[in-house]
C-alpha cells in the first residue's frame, strides 16, 4: 500500500512568500551593511585636491581600509574636518611622530624633501610660508590638499586624529 500526501496550494504560496520576503530582507540588510560599512559612493566638491580630483568627480570610499591597515603616506583619505565636521578629501603627508616643515617650494618630512609628483608645478611653488617644524602627535596624521593655494588642511587645523579618518579613496 502506498502513502501519498496532498499539498494545499495556500500553504505553498505562504511558504514561497515567506522565502521571498526573507530573501528581500537579507538582500536589503547586506546592501545596507556593505554600502554603509564597507564602501560608499562620494562626490568631490571644491578644488582643494585639484589636479588629482576635480569638483564633480564620483569616487568610491573604502571604509574597511581604515580598519584593515593604518593609513599610509600618500593615500587619499576622507576625514571629518576638525573645524566644521564636514567630510573632506586630503592626502596624508606625515605619519604619527614624524616632523613636518613647510617651505616656499617643498614639504619636508623628518628633514627630507617629500617627492610630490601629483602636484602641478604651479601649485608646488606656494606650499606655505617657511615656518617652524610641526611634530605630528601619536595617533594623528598630517594632511594636505593637492591644491596648496586653495586648501584648508593641517596647516590651519593641525594634525588630524586617526578617528577622524573615515575612509580611503583608491584611484
Amino acid at each position: 500500500m502506498k502513502s501519498t500526501i496532498q499539498l494545499v496550494p495556500g500553504i505553498i504560496r505562504r511558504h514561497r512568500f515567506a522565502k521571498f520576503a526573507l530573501l528581500l530582507g537579507l538582500s536589503f540588510a547586506s546592501y545596507m551593511f556593505f554600502s554603509r560599512l564597507v564602501v560608499t559612493a562620494v562626490e568631490v566638491r571644491g578644488s582643494s585636491m585639484s589636479p588629482t580630483l576635480v569638483s564633480g568627480d564620483m569616487l568610491i570610499m573604502n571604509r574597511f581600509a581604515t580598519i584593515a591597515h593604518a593609513p599610509q603616506r600618500g593615500e587619499l583619505v576622507v576625514l571629518k574636518d576638525p573645524e566644521t565636521g564636514d567630510l573632506v578629501v586630503k592626502r596624508i603627508i606625515a605619519l604619527p611622530e614624524e616632523t613636518v616643515q613647510m617651505s616656499l617650494d617643498h614639504v619636508y618630512v623628518n628633514g627630507k624633501a617629500l617627492s610630490e609628483p601629483f602636484l602641478n608645478s604651479g601649485k608646488k611653488a606656494r606650499a606655505g610660508a617657511p615656518g617652524p617644524a610641526t611634530v605630528v602627535p601619536k595617533g594623528h596624521f598630517y594632511v594636505l590638499g593637492d591644491n596648496r593655494n586653495n586648501s584648508t588642511d593641517s596647516r590651519s587645523f593641525g594634525p588630524v586624529p586617526r578617528e577622524n579618518i573615515v575612509g580611503v579613496i583608491n584611484l
